[in-house]
């Protein structure tokens, strides 16, 4: 199969129209075609509200450049839902928009939801007559669900509560000791996204509409605000005291193969769950399987007993349990093919056409492209070479396969699809790939060779918990499938101890010279766990300056830095000297690259000079780490007031919330900080910034911001009475009319020390009326 970020925009939307169909039912799903209808931004949209853009950006790109494309496409296409008023009333007749589903193979930038969520509230803004009032962009890709069409109170959702308050307080103990992290290896909001609409859903903060903004604002920009399992008793997602079909899904989520990786948690965790389950007559049980891993659905034990084969819901597994529709992940329909393939294996070679001629570097064995004669679905296969083979050459192909089928479902490991009885041959999915021929991507992608090592770290710890060691790490033996690393050919791998069927079959040297740790090739069955780790090391090097690693020789990085230090230790010659086991490599990695913390100052002052510079994502970015630090003296007091009032103001007007923290902050350092004073000239900088931005309020008739800036300018004013900032705020009170002198009189009354400074206006018969009657000093 190839992998999703191989596709170009046309192939990528055909499968996101095929998906959509597939999810909405293809009757209620009109497919938009730019030719017939000219481009209106959208490629299709269903009858019940739901709007979809699908864009694949030109691989390879670096994350920063694969955002920048994705953010300046959405903007593009969701400009076009205004610019095009009368050709969407004329296509979507009675239709309202009410979800605008943006589809991407993948996205690595929480700036895009941000920017997302900003377009969403402007187009809302202008009312148009074919948007929902709760019109939102949702972000979607190849890992995502696509959303519920249906509103929460239309899904069916029964109120069985059979799982008792015991059970459930009992779950999340074991759960939070265990130190079990919810969301596996997802992030908190795409794992919720896969169960709830949070656009639907409240939120506990009056700053944000939903619980989608609530949950960013405190997980994600400031994270100590909630305890990391809050999760469990927000009465929003009902898992404390709930139907029990909404517990169940969530724990079956929770060890979804696109949520957690690692098979050794997946079956902790299961173990966990079943065993505090049972007492309310309920467990988890393997029902399906997405791309060869494992899916655990739920189902009534009283069922189990009653029926040879209990009906089971798709996603909860239960006729008593919520039902909800099913979901379609874009990766299973580039993947849905390795699982038809295994419902026709039969160890029959026959079943297979090969290609004529065989792959180079096939090693000890003959690896052909081939295809299923029925299915017509591209494989691999592969063969021993000779028609009669030794002895010792289908032992090998036999602990290959061995392997490959106790490391099914693992999703770095290469899944066996079919395999002869006789051990002579096996299938395997068509990898895009091997890491040979991605080598330049992974020198100069950081993100990329960090993703090989950690799928090459995940795989070996679970074979090395089996007791299996591979001793063949080398580059052509890691395969790109299906937009992940993969490791494959297990064929010299040594088996656990005490399980050895012929000791000294392997002989006396194995391993690729270069890639092999030294003492394979001295005594090859009593290496340890250290040897693959030497040959993970070898290739990092190899990635990092493209030469081939020849053996007992020094490779390195050539730069110093993180990887040059990982290597020098994975790769020492004495094994006692290297990490001994693959959570020993991984915890080198994390102190080599965990990164002393910047000074907020260095940080902001940085930001400043990039934003002076005319970039005005650098002054949303200098606001948002002055968000992050409302304690910090010198970045209010110093650096806030660098910024210009029209890029601050910008900013500020873009997220209100979080305007209003940062103006708070500010007021709250008008006696400085315990450690430093304010000095004069810093108080009438600070009121004559706040009044500029006031300024710039008044002029966009953003009454809330204006409100702010004017209160913490009249905190300022009064302590500090400065006569220079109150010249310029005299003259500004003069000129104020209308609306906006509405506003800034309601402050200057609940501010009487500032007001009295302004006082002489009070007799001014040119200034507003409620203007003279807030300074009034009476």
């Amino acid at each position: 199969m190839r992998a999703v970020t191989n596709l170009g925009g046309d192939e990528w939307e055909e499968r996101c129209i095929l998906l959509i169909q597939r999810r909405y039912d293809a009757g209620q799903v009109q497919v938009v075609a730019a030719k017939n209808r000219g481009d209106l931004g959208i490629d299709a949209f269903t009858y019940g509200g739901f709007a979809f853009t699908c864009h694949a950006a030109q691989e390879p790109v670096t994350v920063r450049g694969r955002y920048e494309k994705q953010r300046a496409k959405l903007t593009t296409e969701v400009a076009k839902l205004v610019d095009r008023q009368d050709a969407f009333l004329q296509l979507l007749g009675n239709v309202k928009i009410r979800r605008y589903v943006f589809m991407v193979p993948f996205f690595d930038s929480h700036e895009l939801v941000l920017h997302a969520s900003i377009k969403a509230a402007e187009c809302r803004g202008l009312n148009l007559p074919y948007l929902d009032s709760d019109f939102q962009i949702v972000i979607v890709d190849q890992h995502s669900s696509l959303p519920h069409q249906s509103r929460p109170d239309d899904r069916g959702i029964t109120e069985t509560s059979q799982i008792t308050e015991v059970t459930r307080l009992r779950l999340f103990d074991a759960l939070r000791k265990a130190g079990t992290v919810w969301y596996g290896s997802a992030d908190e909001i795409s794992f919720l996204r896969r169960l709830y609409d949070l656009h639907e859903l409240e939120s506990t903060d009056l700053r944000f509409p939903t619980a989608e903004g609530d949950i960013i604002q405190h997980r994600y920009n400031n994270p100590g605000d909630w305890e990391d399992d809050w999760v469990f008793a927000d009465p929003r997602f009902q898992l404390a005291d709930g139907p029990d079909g909404v517990l169940l899904r969530f724990l079956a989520e929770m060890i979804h193969p696109a949520v957690r990786t690692d098979g050794e948690e997946v079956k902790h965790l299961l173990a966990l769950f079943n065993t505090r389950l049972a007492a309310d007559g309920y467990e988890l049980a393997p029902e399906e399987t997405a791309s060869g891993y494992q899916i655990y659905l739920a189902r009534s034990m009283s069922q189990v007993h009653r029926e040879a084969a209990p009906p089971v819901v798709r996603g909860v597994g239960l006729t008593n349990i919520p039902a909800v529709a099913p979901r379609l992940l874009i990766s299973d329909v580039a993947q849905d093919s390795y699982n038809v393939l295994r419902n026709y294996a039969r160890g029959d070679r026959n079943d297979y056409r090969c290609a004529q001629f065989r792959l180079p570097d096939s090693g000890q064995a003959d690896v052909f492209e081939a295809t299923h004669k029925q299915t017509k679905i591209s494989v691999a296969l592969k063969k021993l070479h000779q028609k009669h083979p030794s002895e010792r050459q289908i032992a090998r192909m036999r602990r290959e396969i061995e392997i490959g089928l106790g490391l099914d479902g693992h999703p770095h490991a290469v899944p066996i699809l079919d395999h002869g009885p006789d051990h002579t041959w096996f299938v395997m999915p068509w990898a895009d790939a091997t890491a040979k021929a991605r080598q330049t991507v992974l020198q100069n992608e950081p993100d990329e060779l960090r993703a090989l090592v950690d799928a090459l770290a995940s795989v070996l710890h679970k074979a090395h918990a089996d007791g299996w060691l591979h001793r063949d790490i080398k580059a052509s033996n890691i395969l790109y499938l299906d937009n992940r690393w993969t490791l494959a050919d297990w064929g010299i791998v040594r088996r656990p101890r005490g399980e050895t069927t012929k000791v000294g079959r392997t002989g006396t040297s194995i391993g690729t010279a270069g890639f092999a740790a030294p003492e394979l090739s001295v005594n090859p069955h009593s290496a340890t766990f250290s040897s693959d780790i030497y040959s993970i090391g070898r290739v990092i090097a190899w990635a990092l300056t493209g030469e081939e690693p020849l053996a007992n020789l020094s490779l390195l990085p050539p730069q110093p830095g993180p990887w040059r230090n990982i290597v020098k230790k994975a790769t020492n010659p004495d094994p006692m000297l290297r990490p001994q086991t693959i959570p020993d490599l991984i915890s080198l990695i994390e102190v080599e690259f965990t990164e002393a913390p910047v000074d907020p100052i260095v940080h902001a002052t940085r930001l400043i000079e990039t934003a002076s510079e005319g970039d005005q994502s650098a002054a949303d970015a200098f606001l948002a780490l002055l968000a992050d630090h409302p304690g910090d003296y010198g970045l209010y007091i110093e650096q806030l007031t660098q910024l210009a009032v029209s890029q601050a103001g910008q900013a500020l007007e873009r997220d209100l919330p979080q305007a209003h923290v940062i103006l708070r902050s500010l007021a709250e350092h008008v006696d400085g900080d315990g450690t430093r004073w304010v000095q004069f000239g810093e108080a009438a900088t600070v009121v004559s910034w706040l009044h500029n931005v006031a300024c710039y309020a008044a002029s966009r008739r953003q009454w809330d911001l204006l409100e702010d800036a004017t209160d913490v300018m009249c905190i300022w004013d009064a302590a500090w009475d400065q006569w220079r900032p109150q010249k310029e705020i005299r003259s500004w009170l003069e000129s104020l009319r209308g609306e906006a002198a509405v506003a800034v009189a309601s402050v200057l009354r609940q501010h009487e020390g500032s007001a009295r400074h302004f006082s002489g206006l009070a007799e001014n018969r040119t200034v507003d009326p409620r203007i003279r009657q807030a300074v009034r000093n009476e």
